[in-house]
């Protein structure tokens, strides 16, 4: 299987969603090996477009740093001690996530041993999500951890954040939206942590108020700019051209991942017999039908991506000669069944190489990867493109 890396697509993204951000700074998240992508493909493509990168695991991380040595790197979640452990000893300057008191000081404690200072995304959990920020009842929970804080001498809020609950979809305009009421809280606690680092003469931190999936589209109503601090938007899959049903603009986007995988065999079944688990699919042609094997299954496409029975729109995959070609019934963990026939008549062989993912070609049914997420059922296109990239028989390459 082939996932090749489109440059051209992911340079015109960022440079949309850079214009888009006017002078916010961009921060490329990287989570997931990008998203599947590829992370030393994707992040050396956007070295000249971004201000921060962020990803997850250490392996992303020690590949980032190397790439970019000064640009400011953050960890999406809380890091565990033998991760943040070997990130302080190679001296890979990695703003921590902690989402209480006792993690902030054990991420103290393991830099003070390195003789390093903690640098420390301080995420704040404004919406409610209970994930990795700071959970806060009211701003007394904030003068307390601000206290904290200032009293720490080995730590440095480099930034302080919080994740909006459904920016992408948010209408900033609406007061009763959850991601504006987030913000505001956000907005409440941030002005008294910046109190206490002004008071202590602390240098102040950026900030930031984002989404996974998008550009932050409150941020476009509701600055942060106020405050006299640089401010950064956390943009994900956007990047990667992975959003096309975004209210907030990100349609003109373009699909970086474009995924072909090669005939394997074509075999002939007669009319009666069956394809797929359950007996799914079942030949109704007089002289019988040819089916073609590719060798990708429902690890790499999902145990549901099939022609029948989860969609009302059977899924399909591209030819050498551009037409489609159906999938037949439910697919194995490692191998897919398609007509061997095309709309145009031509008939593949074996050795032919389809697309699986692409926006190459038009068309409602075009195969893309949030098309490929709908037919698996409503599943996120980030576990499509992370599971595609990640296959061990895949390889990976940029164009």
């Amino acid at each position: 299987m082939l996932v090749g890396i489109d440059r051209e697509a992911l340079a015109l993204n960022a440079g949309i969603i850079r214009d888009r951000l006017g002078t916010r700074g961009l921060c490329a998240v990287l989570k997931g090996d990008a998203y599947g992508h590829g992370v030393d493909l994707v992040a050396s493509c956007l070295v000249d477009q971004c201000t921060h990168m962020a990803a997850v695991d250490n392996r992303e991380l020690g590949v980032l740093r190397k790439l970019v040595p000064d640009t400011p790197l953050i960890r999406l979640r809380v890091g565990a001690d033998d991760e943040i452990d070997q990130a302080a000893c190679a001296g890979w300057r990695i703003r921590e996530m902690a989402a209480s008191r006792e993690k902030l000081k054990q991420i103290a404690r393991i830099h003070e041993h390195f003789g390093a200072r903690a640098q420390i995304h301080l995420s704040l959990d404004a919406a409610g999500l209970g994930r990795n920020g700071f959970f806060f009842r009211g701003l007394d929970d904030i003068e307390m951890l601000a206290r904290d804080i200032v009293e720490m001498p080995n730590v440095e809020i480099a930034s302080i954040a919080c994740h909006l609950p459904d920016a992408g979809g948010a209408n900033p305009f609406d007061r009763d939206d959850p991601s504006r009421i987030a913000i505001e809280r956000f907005r409440a606690a941030v002005s008294v942590l910046l109190g206490h680092m002004r008071e202590s003469g602390r240098k102040l931190p950026e900030l930031s108020a984002y989404s996974s999936a998008s550009s932050c589209a409150i941020g476009e109503s509701v600055s942060l700019r106020d405050f006299g601090c640089a401010v950064f938007d956390r943009i994900g899959s956007s990047l990667l051209g992975l959003t096309g049903g975004n209210r907030h603009g990100e349609r003109r986007t373009f699909q970086v991942m474009h995924v072909s995988t090669a005939v394997c065999d074509v075999v002939h079944r007669q009319v009666g017999e069956t394809v797929g688990y359950e007996r799914s699919y079942e030949v109704q042609e007089p002289a019988g039908e040819e089916v073609a094997l590719l060798g990708a299954g429902w690890l790499t496409l999902s145990r549901y991506q099939q022609g029948i029975g989860k969609t009302e729109q059977p899924a399909w995959c591209i030819g050498p000669d551009g037409s489609p070609h159906w999938f037949l019934g439910r697919q194995s963990m490692n191998i897919s069944t398609i007509t061997a026939k095309s709309a145009r008549g031509g008939t593949l062989s074996t050795g032919d190489m389809c697309f699986l993912a692409t926006d190459f070609h038009g068309g409602e049914h075009a195969p893309t990867i949030p098309r490929i997420a709908e037919w698996m059922g409503g599943v996120q296109h980030e576990f499509v493109t992370s599971t595609l990239g990640a296959s061990p028989s895949s390889a990976r390459f940029l164009f």
